[in-house]
């Protein structure tokens, strides 16, 4: 598939919602998503269901019906003492059209409007620069997460 950015900003759904708002097979499209690209696509095996989840926001980015893209916002005092952005993806077919940086401006937006904190998160060491770009800071690490190098990074509040 070969897909346009410029045609495809156009057609995109963005959606907003709380866990408690999930369906079971809502649920289960955003759990598959997340399972194709950290279970299967970078083999590491681990569980991404959580206890985290129920009480987090999640971010869902969806082209004709389909969930291409998803991220997941914890409160302060959940994962960290600030909030976090974690649980990033997007599915493969949809890499290298500015999606990920998309999902990462809004997710920075939503924090910024609820709780005007700092964001934490513990990103992949590969991408680094690509969060450094959104004015994140490295605070710790490099360090194994379920076996992948990780750097825990801080973007001021």
């Amino acid at each position: 598939m070969s897909l346009n950015p410029d045609s495809l900003r156009g057609a995109l759904d963005w959606r907003w919602r709380h866990f408690d708002l999930f369906s079971g097979p809502e649920w289960h499209r955003v759990l598959k998503l997340r399972a194709m690209i950290f279970v299967v696509e970078q083999t590491c095996p681990y569980q991404d269901p959580d206890d985290k989840d129920p009480f987090c926001w999640h971010l869902e980015l969806s082209h004709e019906g389909a969930l291409v893209g998803t991220l997941r916002v914890a409160p302060p005092g959940l994962s960290y003492e600030e909030c976090s952005i974690g649980r990033l993806a997007i599915d493969m077919r949809y890499r290298g059209l500015g999606l990920g940086r998309d999902l990462m401006e809004r997710g920075l937006d939503f924090c910024g409007l609820r709780w005007s904190a700092p964001v934490r998160l513990s990103a992949q060491a590969y991408l680094q620069n690509f969060y450094e770009s959104l004015g994140f800071s490295m605070t710790r690490g490099p360090y194994l997460e379920d076996g992948i190098p990780h750097v825990e990074m801080l973007k001021p509040g």
